[in-house]
């Protein structure tokens, strides 16, 4: 930075003490008015106000954060109502609809129109992934549940008239 210099005295002030001074240390004129032109003639353009970030960006980071906040849901909702089987019911319903959520927005994104993805690309293709991994894990546990909990309805036939448990006819 240019040093200011005085108009009485001609004297400079080094361009690292104009932040902390505003009179000439040599002969005491105020020079507060040219040190604040200079300090604004220095100072950076202001940045531009942030953009808002496009609906792209905002479903890939949904898409990523997704199963983290699926899991929990899961983990403070299992706690919360363990002793309820209703509140189970929602608390893995509520789970699962984030989860395939975030599989959905991470989709839309990667097939998006080219001016819309602007670097969300790979964040898009991290959140199907997960997703996707999840949804493929989730989906043979429902099915054995669901297996399990049709066997589990059906009682044994009654005993046959004549049929004894000992010897088995």
């Amino acid at each position: 930075m240019d040093p200011v210099s005085c108009p009485m005295c001609q004297g400079a002030i080094p361009g690292k003490e104009i932040h902390t001074t505003s009179s000439c240390p040599g002969c005491g004129a105020d020079l507060s008015a040219q040190i604040r032109e200079r300090l604004a003639t220095e100072l950076p353009a202001t940045a531009p106000p942030p953009q808002p970030t496009s609906f792209s960006a905002q479903a890939a980071m949904f898409s990523v954060l997704a199963p983290s906040l699926g899991i929990a849901i899961n983990l403070c909702g299992r706690r919360t109502l363990s002793e309820n089987p209703v509140g189970m019911i929602v608390i893995g319903a509520v789970c699962s609809l984030v989860i395939a959520v975030g599989f959905i927005f991470g989709v839309v994104v990667f097939f998006a129109p080219k001016g819309e993805k602007s670097g969300t690309m790979m964040t898009a293709i991290a959140g199907i992934c997960i997703n996707g991994l999840l949804i493929s894990l989730a989906i043979p546990g429902i099915l054995t549940h669901q297996k399990v909990a049709a066997t589990g309805n059906n009682t044994p036939d009654p005993p046959r008239a004549g049929w004894s448990y000992i010897s088995g006819r």
